[in-house]
């Protein structure tokens, strides 16, 4: 008899990164072990059960009730006792402490709500987990340093993916002016993106590059107040803020900027880095898990977010040198197409199932 599984999430529609990986693992299970083997329990989308488009299983929403949410998971774990559970998020984890004991469990590391130390409840429901995944190295490491009592535990690493679509990339961008992209939230509590960095240092861009831009895609309570340094630092012509755009804009802008740069210091993984480069853009990233996504010299620059002339140095150089844009940009699409393509994901996630299900089958998981 094939296993069940059930895929725990907060939530799967939108553009923002747990939404874009519940999609993703959704589409591997659903892949390997057919639709019929797969519920979804999903904290955000509206009550009762609904197919969503892009998903691949059938979705019950709890409508945003921790309470619903709990009663519908454990009513999936009960009535199939030897389910493998799937939870994709660390702050859902308590419910599986009251799962059947033949439940067999995976949580998924993302970003910074792992790199906290645990609440009581997540503690007990990360010993119970058969096993730990990361989305990165730097989440699996960070999760370790914070969380002491986990530092002899195993965590496999299952970098996300995008679907790779044929796209026509300019032969060389060329912009006039030259375009740098940042796209991130821009949340007071967080502020890791490397937004106030890029508004400090841009002045000298300036300075450095006749007419340069800035655009920046994403919204969030910091906007306001970033929006207001960027015009004390007399910005306002060379930086603009687009808010939240549609799918469609992003991917004409994409396609038209120059360079693609978010020195974050916070980075769980970075979808956007994916989707930038799948269009041909070089990228600044920074020392976090954008480091392992973009080689650094081959398809952009990773640069130490805490030294501003480095960043300035990177940025610079790739909007004053359009063939040395051309030439990382290439790579960085080929590198997307090999190791980050949606095809590789399955490949990945695959392995994972089949070490979670007792087998010493690894290929394509690694161990952080």
């Amino acid at each position: 008899m094939s296993r069940r599984f059930l895929v725990l999430t907060p939530g799967l529609a939108g553009s923002n990164g747990i939404a874009a990986l519940s999609r993703l693992v959704v589409r591997a299970v659903a892949a390997r072990q057919g639709q019929a083997s797969v519920a979804v329990v999903s904290l955000a989308e509206p009550c009762g059960a609904a197919p969503l488009p892009g998903v691949g299983a059938p979705v019950s929403g709890a409508g945003g009730s921790k309470g619903r949410f709990a009663i519908s998971a454990l009513r999936h774990a009960w009535r199939q006792p030897a389910s493998q559970v799937i939870c994709l998020h660390l702050h859902l984890s308590p419910v599986l402490s009251m799962m059947p004991r033949a439940t067999r469990s995976v949580t998924v590391l993302c970003g910074v709500e792992a790199w906290k130390p645990l609440r009581p409840l997540e503690r007990r429901a990360l010993t119970r987990a058969a096993d730990l995944v990361a989305i990165s190295v730097h989440t699996a490491r960070r999760f370790r340093e914070v969380n002491p009592a986990f530092a002899g535990r195993t965590v496999h690493v299952c970098h996300p993916a995008i679907a790779v679509r044929a796209r026509k990339r300019p032969a060389a961008r060329g912009s006039a002016p030259p375009t740098a992209l940042i796209v991130g939230r821009m949340a007071a509590a967080e502020r890791y993106n490397g937004h106030d960095l890029l508004l400090e240092i841009w002045p000298r861009v300036v300075a450095q590059v006749a007419g340069v831009r800035l655009l920046v895609v994403g919204d969030g309570d910091d906007r306001p107040r970033l929006e207001a340094r960027a015009a004390q630092l007399g910005l306002g012509q060379h930086v603009t803020f687009l808010g939240h755009v549609s799918d469609e804009h992003l991917d004409q802008l994409y396609d038209t900027s120059d360079v693609f740069v978010m020195p974050s210091r916070g980075e769980g993984f970075g979808f956007v880095f994916l989707e930038a480069m799948h269009a041909g853009m070089p990228c600044v990233g920074g020392t976090d898990a954008a480091a392992e996504i973009s080689e650094d010299g081959v398809s952009g620059f990773v640069v130490d977010p805490a030294r501003a002339d480095e960043v300035l140095a990177a940025v610079v150089r790739l909007l004053t040198d359009a063939r040395l844009r051309l030439r990382m940009g290439q790579a960085a699409a080929r590198r997307i197409a090999a190791q980050f393509a949606e095809p590789s994901f399955h490949t990945r996630w695959a392995a994972l199932l089949q070490l979670s299900s007792g087998t010493d089958h690894q290929r394509g998981a690694t161990v952080a």
